[in-house]
């Protein structure tokens, strides 16, 4: 994989995750800023190290045979990529508001939103000729995403948030599948 097609996956990773990142800011809205830190570092952390084991585990237990790798490299970005764009569409972003101020609420959503990072991690991983560097991206993307997911709630405001941009992660991940089947193409299968 190049860096391109690794951007392109950390977007997808963000904008899946982006209603939870919506839905925290908007939690958080009246806490105090420490807190706020707290709550997102404890998001991004659980995202991160999610990613980072899928790559670890991808590039570690790969096969040896390129296109072996490639093809389940390929089934799971199909997968997850039509799994998020279903579920994108179906649930809007106010349905899926939890009060992040508790703490175990707040830890089981970030395990629930890693699942993502750590199956496309995999993928990653088992394509992966830089995985450290790869991994370094996702991490910068990520925390990006939440940044801005927490700014855009203090400066917009709760009301003005019905925007769901979880479509367009799923959308990313069917456009890197395809630029896998092509490259499948190239390579002889």
């Amino acid at each position: 994989m190049n860096n391109f097609e690794i951007v392109i996956l950390a977007l997808a990773l963000v904008f899946n995750s982006w209603s939870t990142y919506l839905n925290a800011g908007i939690v958080l809205s009246k806490e105090l800023l420490i807190r706020k830190v707290y709550y997102s570092g404890i998001m991004f952390f659980f995202q991160f190290v999610m990613a980072g084991v899928g790559i670890w585990f991808g590039s570690k237990f790969g096969s040896i045979e390129v296109r072996v790798n490639m093809l389940i490299s390929l089934s799971i970005l199909l997968l997850f990529g039509i799994k998020v764009l279903l579920s994108a569409l179906r649930n809007q972003v106010d349905e899926r508001t939890f009060d992040y101020t508790d703490n175990k609420i707040l830890l089981f959503a970030s395990l629930a939103e890693g699942i993502t990072p750590l199956v496309i991690g995999t993928a990653i991983g088992l394509l992966s000729l830089h995985p450290y560097l790869h991994w370094l991206v996702i991490g910068f993307f990520l925390l990006t995403g939440i940044l801005m997911g927490l700014i855009t709630t203090i400066r917009l405001g709760v009301d003005s948030l019905k925007l769901n941009l979880g479509p367009i992660g799923g959308i990313l991940l069917l456009a890197a599948a395809i630029k896998l089947i092509l490259s499948l193409s190239r390579f002889g299968i």
